[in-house]
């Protein structure tokens, strides 16, 4: 058995280059990933080695044959036979890993006084993205505590732009 999942998803970024389908396989993948965290009890009956393989394969195949493309269908197929149904969560998640490094998707948090609009939006993504070299995926926050401004943090870095900061940085010169 696998210890976890990170050669079947390395298996399956090496299929996806080969194929060159990265979108459709990639967002196969997460409706996979939603089907089993919205029925954890799917992925019990899967691994439970009580109930024959033949049942298990075929409980796959109805829910997922016609759903998924023909790669990601064939990916769950070889974890199910090989016994590592425990790992396919696990599996999933470096499969984004990897994914996202080659995509060059970074996440971003960004946080503001107030609701921005589109155009704020647009304008601060893309200065992130010309910052960072990446493709920023932003999550938006409103916190009533800034007095103004917007604090981001995307890879681990924060940049801090609210009014607060501003203030405190303009003390600390005069000081």
């Amino acid at each position: 058995m696998n210890g976890g999942g990170k050669e079947y998803a390395v298996a399956l970024f090496s299929l996806m280059l080969e194929s060159g389908d990265q979108e459709t396989i990639y967002s196969d993948l997460m409706f996979v990933e939603k089907v089993f965290k919205e029925n954890p009890e799917y992925i019990e009956f899967l691994i439970n080695p009580s109930i024959m393989k033949s049942e298990r394969i075929d409980a796959l195949q109805k829910v997922f044959e016609d759903q998924v493309s023909e790669t990601v269908f064939s990916f769950l197929n070889v974890i199910l036979l090989h016994r590592d149904m425990h790992v396919l969560l696990s599996a999933i998640e470096e499969f984004r890993s990897l994914y996202e490094d080659y995509m060059r998707i970074a996440d971003a948090v960004v946080t503001s006084a107030v609701e921005l609009n589109d155009e704020q939006k647009k304008r601060l993504v893309a200065k992130l993205s010309s910052v960072t070299g990446k493709n920023i995926r932003a999550t938006y926050v409103i916190d009533k505590d800034l007095l103004g401004g917007v604090s981001v943090t995307v890879d681990g870095k924060h940049f801090d732009g609210s009014v607060r900061q501003n203030l405190k940085n303009l003390k600390e010169v005069l000081a």
